[in-house]
């Protein structure tokens, strides 16, 4: 029962944001109501904003991820995910900060990109700080004895045998080494909302604490 209201009231916030942003909505009102989604894709897991693509860059190609949004920060412009220290796209961001985020709710039909900087948090109080929240089932992503992405001859878990019997703060503790917190800082946003009778889209650009607002053709 509990599933099924969340579910209808998923829905019903669905219709009413249709209704909020249409062709008559100022820019600032998009604004506020894109600072919005990404609010709730980082408190809510239901919501499609949870689970955006990350993508970083190198000397040689592109790289592309779902991650996790786990928190935004609206007045610094920061969005906030977790990573493994020894992935790919750690590498990337060491060599080049720059990283696009891309948002997409298939039934509001509203998408945001993002682009900026990304800083890297390891071994620090913030990163401790963070940890501390996850509960032992949680770590499991940061404990694997392979560095992600290596090869393996048969199907491999990268995960400790204690983990899988019973994880506990005890048998976890170990993945705060791998373990890191990822702030993106935003400093251009794009907001494309899909409409019957011609498509709505927008770009916001960050400069210093205020928002440059412009209308896009879509």
């Amino acid at each position: 029962m509990v599933q099924k209201t969340i579910y209808a009231d998923h829905h019903l916030l669905v219709k009413l944001l249709k209704k909020m942003i249409d062709k008559n909505s100022t820019l600032e009102e998009i604004l506020e109501h894109a600072w919005g989604l990404l609010g709730r894709g980082g408190a809510d897991a239901k919501h499609p904003f949870h689970y955006p693509v990350l993508a970083t860059f190198n000397s040689e190609n592109v790289q592309q991820r779902t991650v996790v949004l786990r928190d935004t920060q609206r007045p610094e412009g920061h969005l906030i995910t977790y990573s493994d220290i020894r992935t790919q796209k750690i590498a990337d961001m060491r060599e080049n900060r720059k990283a696009n985020w891309l948002f997409y709710d298939h039934g509001s039909k509203e998408q945001i990109r993002a682009k900026g900087t990304v800083s890297i948090h390891h071994r620090d109080d913030l990163a401790r700080e963070k940890w501390e929240q996850i509960p032992p089932k949680g770590r499991g992503d940061y404990i694997g004895p392979l560095k992600p992405g290596t090869e393996a001859d048969t199907y491999e878990s990268n995960l400790p045998e204690s983990f899988l019997v019973e994880p506990t703060l005890e048998n976890t503790e170990q993945g705060f080494e791998n373990f890191c917190v990822l702030i993106g800082k935003i400093e251009e946003m794009d907001f494309l909302k899909l409409m019957k009778g011609g498509h709505l889209r927008t770009r916001f650009d960050r400069k210093e604490k205020e928002w440059e607002k412009h209308w896009v053709a879509p």
